[in-house]
Protein backbone atom coordinates (compact mmCIF):
# COMPACT_ATOMS: atom_id res chain seq x y z
CA UNK A 1 0.00 0.00 0.00
CA UNK A 2 1.24 3.46 -0.74
CA UNK A 3 1.78 5.56 2.51
CA UNK A 4 0.68 9.34 0.29
CA UNK A 5 0.62 12.04 2.54
CA UNK A 6 -0.95 15.49 2.31
CA UNK A 7 2.35 16.98 1.92
CA UNK A 8 3.44 14.49 -0.69
CA UNK A 9 0.49 14.89 -2.53
CA UNK A 10 0.70 18.80 -2.09
CA UNK A 11 4.09 18.91 -3.53
CA UNK A 12 3.30 16.21 -6.29
CA UNK A 13 0.06 18.22 -7.60
CA UNK A 14 2.40 21.66 -7.12
CA UNK A 15 5.29 19.37 -9.60
CA UNK A 16 2.88 18.66 -12.05
CA UNK A 17 1.30 22.06 -12.68
CA UNK A 18 4.95 23.58 -12.95
CA UNK A 19 5.66 21.23 -15.65
CA UNK A 20 2.61 21.92 -16.97
CA UNK A 21 2.95 25.62 -17.21
CA UNK A 22 6.92 25.49 -18.21
CA UNK A 23 6.26 23.16 -20.91
CA UNK A 24 3.09 25.48 -22.22
CA UNK A 25 5.50 28.96 -21.76
CA UNK A 26 8.49 26.95 -23.33
CA UNK A 27 6.29 26.19 -26.48
CA UNK A 28 5.30 22.79 -25.30
CA UNK A 29 9.08 21.61 -25.14
CA UNK A 30 9.65 17.61 -25.39
CA UNK A 31 5.80 16.55 -25.96
CA UNK A 32 5.29 19.57 -28.88
CA UNK A 33 8.64 17.77 -30.10
CA UNK A 34 6.93 14.22 -30.00
CA UNK A 35 3.53 15.40 -31.15
CA UNK A 36 5.09 16.84 -34.54
CA UNK A 37 7.62 13.42 -34.67
CA UNK A 38 4.62 10.92 -34.57
CA UNK A 39 3.06 10.21 -37.56
CA UNK A 40 -0.91 11.17 -38.00
CA UNK A 41 -3.53 9.39 -35.98
CA UNK A 42 -4.61 6.05 -38.26
CA UNK A 43 -8.16 7.11 -37.35
CA UNK A 44 -7.46 10.41 -39.00
CA UNK A 45 -7.02 9.67 -42.73
CA UNK A 46 -9.76 7.33 -44.43
CA UNK A 47 -8.17 4.92 -45.93
CA UNK A 48 -9.60 4.18 -49.96
CA UNK A 49 -10.72 0.83 -51.31
CA UNK A 50 -8.22 0.62 -53.52
CA UNK A 51 -5.48 0.59 -50.76
CA UNK A 52 -7.14 -2.55 -49.35
CA UNK A 53 -7.43 -4.21 -53.03
CA UNK A 54 -3.94 -3.13 -53.66
CA UNK A 55 -2.83 -4.68 -50.28
CA UNK A 56 -5.25 -8.01 -50.89
CA UNK A 57 -3.25 -8.73 -54.19
CA UNK A 58 0.08 -8.26 -52.86
CA UNK A 59 -0.19 -10.05 -49.61
CA UNK A 60 -2.36 -12.15 -51.83
CA UNK A 61 -5.06 -12.68 -48.00
CA UNK A 62 -8.26 -12.22 -48.34
CA UNK A 63 -8.74 -11.14 -44.46
CA UNK A 64 -5.82 -8.17 -43.63
CA UNK A 65 -5.78 -6.90 -40.15
CA UNK A 66 -7.33 -3.95 -39.83
CA UNK A 67 -5.55 -1.95 -37.17
CA UNK A 68 -2.40 -3.16 -39.29
CA UNK A 69 -4.11 -1.23 -42.32
CA UNK A 70 -4.62 2.16 -40.21
CA UNK A 71 -1.26 2.41 -38.98
CA UNK A 72 0.10 1.71 -42.45
CA UNK A 73 -2.25 3.66 -44.87
CA UNK A 74 -1.75 6.77 -41.65
CA UNK A 75 2.25 6.52 -42.16
CA UNK A 76 1.75 6.23 -46.11
CA UNK A 77 -0.74 9.02 -45.90
CA UNK A 78 0.46 12.10 -48.32
CA UNK A 79 -1.50 14.49 -50.95
CA UNK A 80 -0.69 12.18 -54.15
CA UNK A 81 -0.65 8.47 -51.97
CA UNK A 82 -4.21 7.48 -53.31
CA UNK A 83 -3.24 8.91 -56.67
CA UNK A 84 -0.17 6.21 -56.61
CA UNK A 85 -2.01 3.74 -55.32
CA UNK A 86 -4.75 3.63 -58.26
CA UNK A 87 -1.66 3.89 -60.98
CA UNK A 88 0.17 0.54 -59.05
CA UNK A 89 -3.20 -1.18 -58.62
CA UNK A 90 -3.75 -0.68 -62.60
CA UNK A 91 0.19 -1.77 -63.37
CA UNK A 92 -0.95 -4.52 -61.16
CA UNK A 93 -4.19 -5.71 -62.49
CA UNK A 94 -2.73 -5.33 -66.55
CA UNK A 95 0.61 -7.40 -65.36
CA UNK A 96 -1.12 -9.95 -62.66
CA UNK A 97 0.88 -12.89 -63.86
CA UNK A 98 4.12 -11.19 -63.47
CA UNK A 99 6.24 -12.43 -60.35
CA UNK A 100 9.61 -12.61 -59.43
CA UNK A 101 12.79 -11.09 -61.03
CA UNK A 102 10.07 -10.08 -63.75
CA UNK A 103 8.57 -7.78 -61.46
CA UNK A 104 10.88 -6.12 -60.31
CA UNK A 105 11.82 -5.58 -63.54
CA UNK A 106 8.60 -3.87 -64.88
CA UNK A 107 8.86 -2.22 -61.21
CA UNK A 108 12.20 -0.38 -62.58
CA UNK A 109 10.72 0.46 -65.64
CA UNK A 110 7.97 2.66 -63.76
CA UNK A 111 8.71 5.97 -61.77
CA UNK A 112 10.72 5.93 -58.71
CA UNK A 113 7.56 6.62 -56.55
CA UNK A 114 5.63 3.45 -57.74
CA UNK A 115 8.52 1.51 -57.03
CA UNK A 116 9.36 3.26 -53.99
CA UNK A 117 5.49 2.76 -52.39
CA UNK A 118 5.22 -0.86 -53.40
CA UNK A 119 8.38 -1.44 -51.41
CA UNK A 120 6.74 0.43 -48.28
CA UNK A 121 3.51 -1.82 -48.70
CA UNK A 122 5.40 -4.84 -49.03
CA UNK A 123 7.75 -3.94 -46.03
CA UNK A 124 4.74 -2.28 -43.85
CA UNK A 125 2.52 -5.61 -44.04
CA UNK A 126 5.17 -8.30 -43.90
CA UNK A 127 7.64 -6.83 -41.84
CA UNK A 128 5.67 -4.21 -39.82
CA UNK A 129 8.65 -1.85 -40.63
CA UNK A 130 8.22 1.69 -42.43
CA UNK A 131 10.80 3.95 -43.21
CA UNK A 132 14.12 5.02 -44.80
CA UNK A 133 17.01 2.37 -43.43
CA UNK A 134 18.36 4.14 -40.44
CA UNK A 135 15.11 5.93 -39.78
CA UNK A 136 12.42 2.81 -39.51
CA UNK A 137 9.73 2.34 -37.34
CA UNK A 138 7.98 -0.61 -36.41
CA UNK A 139 3.73 -0.62 -36.94
CA UNK A 140 3.01 -3.74 -36.13
CA UNK A 141 4.48 -7.45 -35.26
CA UNK A 142 2.09 -10.29 -34.24
CA UNK A 143 -0.24 -8.78 -36.40
CA UNK A 144 2.06 -8.74 -39.76
CA UNK A 145 1.31 -10.85 -42.79
CA UNK A 146 4.41 -12.93 -42.31
CA UNK A 147 3.40 -14.68 -39.00
CA UNK A 148 -0.33 -14.69 -40.06
CA UNK A 149 1.12 -17.01 -43.34
CA UNK A 150 2.94 -19.10 -40.33
CA UNK A 151 0.66 -19.05 -37.53
CA UNK A 152 -0.86 -22.60 -38.47
CA UNK A 153 2.84 -23.69 -38.16
CA UNK A 154 4.86 -21.96 -34.98
CA UNK A 155 4.11 -20.29 -31.79
CA UNK A 156 3.24 -17.08 -31.72
CA UNK A 157 7.10 -15.06 -31.90
CA UNK A 158 5.87 -12.74 -28.82
CA UNK A 159 5.28 -15.91 -26.45
CA UNK A 160 7.83 -18.61 -24.75
CA UNK A 161 6.73 -22.07 -25.58
CA UNK A 162 7.12 -22.86 -21.84
CA UNK A 163 6.84 -20.69 -18.23
CA UNK A 164 9.07 -18.24 -17.28
CA UNK A 165 12.80 -19.42 -17.22
CA UNK A 166 11.48 -23.07 -18.87
CA UNK A 167 15.13 -22.56 -20.77
CA UNK A 168 17.53 -23.68 -17.56
CA UNK A 169 15.99 -27.31 -16.50
CA UNK A 170 17.10 -29.97 -18.71
CA UNK A 171 14.91 -31.27 -21.04
CA UNK A 172 12.86 -34.45 -19.73
CA UNK A 173 14.39 -37.49 -21.81
CA UNK A 174 12.25 -38.40 -24.86
CA UNK A 175 10.99 -41.89 -24.73
CA UNK A 176 12.72 -44.39 -26.82
CA UNK A 177 11.36 -46.02 -29.91
CA UNK A 178 10.55 -49.41 -28.84
CA UNK A 179 10.05 -51.34 -31.90
CA UNK A 180 10.58 -54.72 -31.18
CA UNK A 181 11.64 -56.98 -35.24
CA UNK A 182 10.45 -59.96 -34.69
CA UNK A 183 13.35 -62.44 -35.38
CA UNK A 184 10.85 -65.18 -36.61
CA UNK A 185 10.14 -63.52 -38.94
Amino acid sequence: MINLSRRRMVLGTAGVLAAGIGSHLLGGGVFATLAHAAPPLASAVTMPDSFMRLSRQLTGMDALEPHLAQALYGWLHHAKLDTQLDALLALFSEHGDVTGDSLHQLLAQQPAEMAQLYQQLVSGWYLGVVGQPGSQQCIGFENIVSYQLLKNNLLPPSYAPGEPNFWIHKPAAAPQNTLEVNAHG
